[in-house]
């Protein structure tokens, strides 16, 4: 699994900077300066403390851009992940990300523009079991363990720009948050039912993943021109 993600971020820059040649201009052209966009976005996560399961999300984000080569991205994701029908997890995002474009190069209608991003996030954490086993005299109980934490995450990606008020981005992070660390495993009782077992890691800890996303992204005014 991990040799494939691989694969896709070499995948996605180099097809990204394989068409960055055709997104250069003058830079007395450029008319993306404070240019202000929103956009709807699509999420996948890998989380692997949680069994390598695939959370789907949804979220929004605005960027305004700061120069010729460099982009600011604020956004926000609510991200859910089944965990095999015994419980979920739930994690929310909000953050900011820094999109450098490297070159000399616009956001140029029916090109691609590759960048690298770079930011971080405050994060939500929750896993919640449907039913949680601790022995045959007190049965069965629900639970649910949360967290809070800070993140940041380091990747690359590629708008496609299909005009210049519209464009299509994606790109693939790895996102490494800093606090206490939750786990769940899928565990057999006396009886032979499965149940999902949540616990935590005692003091700070280190848990990273990889993270995808697909935007839809409208511009909506530029403050500088």
């Amino acid at each position: 699994m991990k040799n494939l993600i691989f694969l896709i971020l070499i995948a996605i820059s180099t097809l990204s900077f394989g068409r960055t040649t055709y997104a250069y201009e003058d830079r007395s052209t450029d008319k993306s300066l404070g240019e202000t966009t929103f956009g709807v976005r699509s999420t996948a996560s890998l989380f692997s403390s949680s069994g390598n399961y695939v959370g789907i999300g949804a979220g929004w984000q605005i960027r305004f851009r700061l120069s010729e080569n460099l982009n600011s991205e604020w956004f926000a994701d609510w991200i859910v992940t089944d965990l095999d029908g015994l419980g979920a997890r739930y994690d929310a995002h909000i953050g900011e990300s820094m999109l450098i474009y490297p070159g000399r190069q616009v956001l140029k209608a029916g090109r691609f523009t590759p960048y690298i991003l770079g930011g971080f996030c405050g994060d939500y954490t929750q896993i919640k079991s449907n039913t949680y086993f601790n022995d045959l005299t007190k049965g069965y109980e629900k639970k649910a363990k949360e967290r809070w934490s800070f993140a940041t995450q380091l990747g690359l990606g590629t708008h496609y720009n299909f005009t210049d008020k519209f464009d299509i981005s994606f790109n693939a992070q790895y996102v490494l948050h800093f606090g206490k660390d939750l786990h769940s495993e899928i565990e057999t009782n006396s009886l032979g039912e499965d149940y999902l077992h949540i616990h935590e890691e005692t003091g700070g800890g280190l848990e990273g993943h990889f993270f995808f996303t697909i935007s839809a992204n409208f511009k909506l005014a530029d403050l500088i021109r």
